[in-house]
């Protein structure tokens, strides 16, 4: 069993019987993720892979915010050596853990879902929004591409017309219209968020657990050909990363 050593002080956990609770606990920032706080997800899903006694995970944001991306600090800091030739980014070894588990994922959201605070969402079995939600994925607008293998994804979940009202147009689409395309499963209120997803979180771990897995198993489909298009927008996105449009963008963003 991995022994669970978080290191950003913005991940918080939190166990119910046999459903672990991952809280991005960085309220004052929006929940952007940093470099540390992606590692610290990857320890909390290795941790949850390895503990018989989870059954389902479920991730939520504290504050008025599921998750606004990525530190755009942290992406101007980035080391280019860290992401030459399509290395993969700590961001990235969270989405490939996801895809690796066999056991369920759930996620609560709320307010800014931006970037990685929506791709994220692709790798979860089950999605509770409140209304509040909002769903950006922001890549266009920063002079970057998609990750997370969203580009191989959205277009077959939301239809391509609606997936480039993300992607190409930089839309922003509200809890309703991501409802009615199946980018969630539920829609509550914002003060129903936390207990719904608890009652659902905890309703799934009961569920018997090899059954699960091989439920998960036999309808997660295409796993081999997300890994090579994440493969194929990581070198794109490393590139995009360090040019002098991107870089500009930021730098104008941090200076507003």
């Amino acid at each position: 069993m991995s022994s669970l050593e978080l290191k950003s002080g913005h991940i918080r956990i939190t166990e119910h019987d046999a459903l672990m609770q991952v809280t991005l606990d960085r309220a004052d920032k929006l929940n952007a993720l940093t470099a540390e706080m992606y590692r610290d997800l990857a320890r909390a899903v290795d941790h949850f892979r390895d503990r018989d006694d989870l059954n389902a995970l479920l991730i939520d944001g504290d504050g008025r915010s599921f998750c606004a991306g990525n530190d755009i600090g942290d992406f101007l800091n980035a080391d280019p050596e860290a992401r030459k030739n399509g290395k993969i980014s700590p961001a990235m070894e969270v989405v490939h853990r996801l895809i690796e588990l066999d056991k369920p994922v759930l996620a609560a959201v709320q307010g800014n879902c931006t970037g990685i605070g929506t791709t994220l969402l692709l790798h979860c079995d089950l999605v509770m929004a409140a209304d509040s939600a909002r769903f950006y994925t922001a890549f266009i607008n920063l002079g970057l591409v998609p990750e997370a293998g969203s580009s191989l994804i959205l277009p077959g979940l939301l239809g391509r017309q609606n997936a480039n009202r993300l992607l190409i147009a930089g839309d922003t689409l509200t809890a309703e219209e991501a409802e009615r395309m199946g980018l969630i499963a539920y829609r509550v209120s914002d003060e129903e968020l936390r207990e719904r997803a608890l009652e659902l979180g905890k309703k799934v771990a009961a569920k018997p657990p090899q059954a699960m897995r091989y439920t998960k198993q036999l309808t997660r489909h295409g796993a081999d050909a997300i890994r090579e298009q994440i493969k194929k927008e990581t070198v794109l996105f490393g590139e995009r990363l360090f040019s002098d449009e991107t870089r500009a963008i930021f730098d104008r963003f941090l200076n507003k």
